[in-house]
């Protein structure tokens, strides 16, 4: 899942990006309310957490201006302004949710969870190809009933791959699928991690492979179990 911080404070917006991205989200970074709307129109988020005290105006305009969206992101507001009537004001505008700083990080992750349960109650938690099994909350692998170790990113292309098995995904939407906006990535990158996932799937016995139909993408499909 994506998500977009809009925060002009740049120690809260680094320990944000870590926090969410230790989560398993892919973090894009705004600090303006233009730029937000900009990126906004380029990227599809699950989340936005957006600072009500930005550079150019109050950020529940950001909100506002996207509530009518049928697939506008969850919004958690955070804001130093805890006033009851701020709040209000908040919720009133379309936010999900409102967190006043300064907050605890796990009671920030715990409202993220229920505001996307509540937006995206259909959303399984759990897809699987052959007798491989991907937690999507947990961002965890499993084969058969015995663990996979993935790296973050490994966890995050075998999602892209396993949520659209058996087509080709294109190199472009996998890497708008598990890099950010802020990401350098070089031309080798995405091959690389690919190459150790098709081994850790290989090495633990997981009945399905990674493939490149004419070079244009990967595709990931079920196989035959080896008797």
């Amino acid at each position: 899942m994506r998500a977009l911080i809009v925060e002009d404070e740049p120690d809260l917006m680094g320990f944000l990006s870590s926090l969410l991205t230790n989560a398993g989200l892919i973090v894009d970074r705004t600090t303006t309310i233009d730029a937000a709307l900009a990126a906004f129109g380029d990227e599809a988020f699950y989340l936005a957490i957006v600072d009500r005290r930005l550079p150019d105006g109050d950020g529940l305009s950001i909100v506002k201006a996207l509530s009518a969206e049928e697939k506008r992101p969850a919004f958690l507001i955070l804001t130093a302004r805890d006033a009851k009537s701020y709040v209000i004001e908040g919720l009133n505008g379309g936010a999900d949710d409102y967190l006043v700083k300064p907050f605890e990080p796990d009671e920030l992750l715990a409202r993220l969870r229920v505001i996307l349960r509540r937006r995206h109650p259909r959303r399984s938690l759990v897809i699987a190809a052959g007798n491989l099994s991907l937690d999507l909350e947990g961002r965890s692998a499993c084969v058969g009933s015995e663990p996979l170790d993935l790296r973050r990113r490994e966890a995050l292309i075998l999602e892209a791959l396993v949520q659209r098995a058996g087509r080709v995904v294109t190199r472009d939407v996998l890497i708008e699928a598990v890099y950010g906006f802020d990401d350098l990535i070089e031309s080798n990158t995405l091959e690389a991690q690919i190459s150790r996932l098709r081994r850790k799937l290989r090495d633990a016995g997981a009945q399905v492979e990674i493939t490149s139909p004419r070079g244009i993408g990967y595709m990931l499909k079920a196989t035959e179990p080896v008797l």
